[in-house]
């Protein structure tokens, strides 16, 4: 079993055997013989064996035993499960002595049996039990209780009165000191002489005479530290008992059971997950497959050859880069076409939608949309500068170029023209990235796999957990609904039930609350000051002396003084007429340097997460990004801090928000930091003033300069659209941001509101919203309370709206809409994940995000979940077949095992 080396120890034997060495061996056993004599002596009792006697060795293996051993090349040939053993002659005869009290044999029975031990010890077939002696004071004549949990030591009574006053008779029958790991006798209180294993998987197999055998490299290649998933459940259920037959029985052994315990429970926990991601991503992998098998039928028949006859010529990439569609920006992973003059690469979905003269994705063009600024004043609801009057504004500019249509011939696609980044002569060829078949092969491994072990542990239905107050917290008032409250635990203390209640949340799509995650990063300060003199040091660079920031008011890049900016977080900022100025840091520093420049921040950081099978990015067995191999080029998923200011009060206008978006991952986000600015009476003042002059100017914009009647429809909707909520977030202390996060399947009536009432949101400049390619993508809209009361209004739909108080994570599931608006000044930090329960949702989001134009700011397929995908599944696969030939072995052997014995 390589580093775990459990050695099997014979069922007629009870002594234990160190690390020692076979020279050692014997003399280490002639000290004990006489330490145990001289104790016998000192009793005053006649010792039954001569001095000279040795204990004899364990059995060596016979020839059938050896050659079993050596065809069973897998990563337990060297482990047998440790059997019951005999009582005695008489137990095989069917004479089984009932439990607890045990009749102490006759002087011809013990002699039958030293003869017999002494014939066992000369023979090597391994020593018999001596009789039924005390495991204690080694005694034969005393009423004796025997250990109903171990069937291996035995007490007498006396011994228990004496030795254990704190425990009863039938206490030790239930549970003997051995097991309880409290034995008092010289052999389990001895202190072992050799050094401790730096594995902990080693640590039980401090008395297995052959760990230093088994500790070579396993022929089979596969890791052995988790052969202590296999053991027998007939035979060894119990972790304690398999230390007690092994002769680790004193309490400065329990912290290595514990360890024990713990690899045993990480590698059952490991096997699950994997079980868990087979399920999840079977399904995605079957139908990658169908669509390049597609695609090779397809060549198949342009070729006049058969599926089988056909090759597909490898293509020239290397595990560390990308390779992109050039019409679509799709990621390629493996089946695609090439041009073998000018490398133009095309996936295989955009070659099956020009066959169907239907291409949408890229849609072959750019689309650049202009919001012209029309100055300072106009932001603030004034006219636009004089010499944009009358100018005819040109929102959007089309670099569509004029050319041939692009279409495939009889199913042939040829290279593009140069006009659409080709060059229009060659014939682009089938290439392929993984070697022949291996996809196929992976997925029938995988498909056999998952049916044949079938997860238990896949959660549905209703939390009842969630009922109490402590566990929820109400987000939304749906009428019949029953996810308006989201799961809110206090904490996440690692428990295997937490994350199975987190999972049943997280299938449904809802979003997850975690509260507390800052009191586990108590020495570490995240006040962004002390954060930016970490990463800058004493520096005075100009580089650091000034910092780019996002207003948040024109949507802009603005260059400000460092120590400006930190200052206005804490302080607060304004404009000249005092409107507050709302500034934002994104992705400072920017996350692939995150924890090179703050590496006690970032690797506690992410300690700290909770649902670390998920969140943990290099490590998460459940974390489909994290499963990529080393040499595979990974793409950046954080951590990433967000600095920004923020008011309580809905401005309407400047507000400093993320606008509604959609993540193609999961993601979670951490309130780190949090700074209340208060504004005072004057500012208040001024803010209504200019609040009336932006609703003017709304119903200006929005009906076209025309007369306005109060009765009229665009009037209600421009007046109300800025109006404060009369929600008051104000006496929350500990809230930092205002969260919406609506359902997906809420998503497309999501879309329809934002299109019919595109008119009323501002974006760059403050101008109006006048393109729209996918309302949820472009992150463009942020709707205030009175545009989610309109929306519910009109299609009774409604988010998750919430207040996320310092400390708290918040997990946000791909696909969810969502936008966030900073009550304080806020330092969030954030990761992206992806969660094997909502990979299909990526893989959704990846085939919307290739019909978007080619600049747009989504567009490029960055997360490359198919990869993700094929290495995930491989992986689990690994992991589940090392799983089963343990398995399998473990169950050869111990049925040989048996066999031997009953012969």
């Amino acid at each position: 079993m390589g580093a775990m080396g459990i050695h099997q120890i014979d069922p007629a034997l009870r002594w234990p055997y160190g690390f020692e060495t076979e020279d050692d061996e014997e003399g280490q056993e002639a000290g004990a013989d006489e330490d145990w004599g001289i104790d016998q002596e000192k009793r005053g009792r006649k010792r039954k064996r001569p001095r000279s006697a040795k204990r004899p060795r364990a059995a060596t293996p016979s020839s059938d035993s050896a050659s079993a051993s050596a065809s069973s090349s897998g990563p337990l040939a060297s482990w047998n499960a440790v059997p019951k053993r005999p009582r005695s002659s008489a137990a095989k005869q069917g004479d089984t002595p009932r439990a607890g009290a045990v009749v102490v044999p006759s002087e011809t029975e013990a002699a039958a049996a030293e003869e017999e031990e002494g014939t066992a010890s000369s023979g090597g077939a391994g020593r018999k039990k001596a009789g039924w002696s005390c495991h204690q004071c080694h005694t034969a004549k005393r009423q004796m209780v025997e250990c109903e949990r171990c069937r291996e030591e035995i007490y007498c009574t006396f011994c228990v009165k004496k030795r254990y006053p704190k425990l009863s008779v039938a206490e030790v029958r239930a549970e003997c000191p051995c097991c309880r790991g409290i034995c008092s006798c010289k052999r389990c209180s001895a202190k072992v002489k050799q050094s401790e294993p730096k594995s902990p998987a080693l640590r039980i197999c401090k008395s297995s005479r052959s760990a230093k055998k088994k500790k070579k490299a396993d022929p089979s290649g596969v890791e052995s530290t988790s052969v202590c998933n296999g053991v027998a459940p007939t035979e060894a259920n119990d972790y304690s008992s398999l230390i007690s037959s092994n002769g680790i029985n004193n309490p400065s052994v329990k912290s290595d059971k514990i360890d024990t315990l713990d690899v045993r429970a990480q590698e059952e926990s490991k096997i699950k997950h994997a079980r868990y991601l087979l399920h999840y991503l079977m399904p995605c992998l079957t139908e990658l497959n169908k669509d390049q098998m597609a695609e090779r039928e397809t060549e198949a028949r342009n070729l006049g050859l058969k599926l089988s006859q056909m090759n597909v010529e490898q293509a020239d990439c290397r595990n560390d880069e990308r390779v992109f569609c050039d019409n679509c920006r799709t990621s390629i992973f493996d089946l695609h076409r090439s041009c073998p003059n000018c490398s133009y690469e095309l996936c295989i979905a955009c070659c099956k939608e020009l066959r169907e003269e239907d291409l949408q994705g890229g849609t072959c063009r750019e689309e650049l949309v202009s919001y012209p600024n029309r100055g300072f004043d106009y932001m603030h609801g004034g006219d636009p500068l004089p010499e944009l009057i009358n100018c005819e504004e040109t929102d959007l500019s089309s670099c569509q170029p004029k050319s041939k249509k692009w279409v495939a011939s009889r199913g042939i696609i040829r290279c593009p023209p140069t006009e659409l980044g080709g060059c229009g002569e060659h014939v682009l060829k089938l290439r392929q990235i993984f070697p022949k078949d291996w996809l196929n092969k992976l997925e029938i491994n995988a498909s056999w796999l998952n049916k044949k072990l079938e997860p238990s542990n896949i959660v549905s239905g209703e939390c009842p957990k969630c009922t109490k107050n402590e566990n929820s917290r109400y987000a939304a008032t749906r009428e019949n609904s029953t996810d308006n409250c989201i799961y809110c635990p206090k904490s996440d203390n690692g428990e295997a039930d937490d994350l199975k209640h987190f999972q049943s949340h997280w299938v449904k799509g809802e979003p997850v609350i975690v509260q507390g995650v800052l009191q586990k990063m108590p020495d570490l300060s995240w006040e962004p000051p002390h954060m930016w003199s970490e990463v800058h040091g004493s520096s005075t660079s100009s580089d650091m002396k000034n910092v780019k920031a996002i207003d948040c008011l024109s949507c802009c890049e603005v260059e400000i003084c460092t120590q400006d900016f930190f200052n206005g977080y804490y302080e607060g900022r304004m404009y000249e007429n005092q409107w507050p100025e709302m500034l934002k840091l994104k992705d400072w520093p920017t996350s692939n340097h995150f924890e090179e420049l703050l590496p006690s921040h970032g690797v506690k950081y992410i300690d700290s997460l909770p649902f670390q099978p998920y969140t943990n990015l290099k490590s998460g067995s459940l974390s489909v990004s994290a499963l990529l191999p080393d040499d595979i080029l990974k793409i950046d998923m954080g951590p990433k801090s967000y600095i920004a200011y923020g008011r309580t009060q809905e401005l309407g206008r400047g507000d400093s928000v993320t606008k509604l978006h959609c993540d193609i991952s999961d993601a979670v986000n951490v309130l780190m930091h949090t700074a209340k600015v208060a504004p005072s009476e004057e500012q208040q003042d001024a803010i209504k003033n200019l609040k009336a002059r932006h609703e003017a100017q709304d119903e200006k914009d929005c009906c076209g300069n025309f007369a306005i009647n109060g009765n009229d429809k665009c009037h209600k909707s421009c007046v109300g659209a800025n109006h404060a909520s009369s929600l008051n977030y104000i006496d929350d202390e500990e809230g930092g941001a205002l969260w919406d996060i609506f359902r997906r399947e809420d998503a497309e009536k999501l879309k329809i509101y934002l299109r019919k009432h595109s008119k009323e949101f501002r974006h760059i400049y403050c101008s109006p919203v006048e393109k729209i390619f996918n309302p949820v993508h472009d992150e463009t809209f942020y709707l205030t309370e009175e545009h989610k009361r309109k929306l519910k209004e009109e299609h009774g739909i409604e988010p998750w709206t919430f207040v996320q108080k310092l400390g708290e994570a918040v997990f946000i599931p791909a696909g969810c809409p969502h936008q966030v608006r900073n009550l304080k000044s806020c330092t969030k930090i954030a990761i992206d994940f992806v969660s094997p329960e909502n990979v299909k949702e990526c893989l959704k989001l990846t085939q919307e995000f290739r019909k978007l134009p080619k600049n747009h700011r989504a567009k490029e397929d960055k997360l490359e979940v198919k990869k993700m995908i094929i290495y995930a599944v491989d992986h689990a696969v690994k992991i589940v077949k090392e799983h089963c030939s343990r398995t399998r072995l473990i169950d050869i052997v111990y049925s040989r095992s048996c066999g031997r014995r009953r012969k």
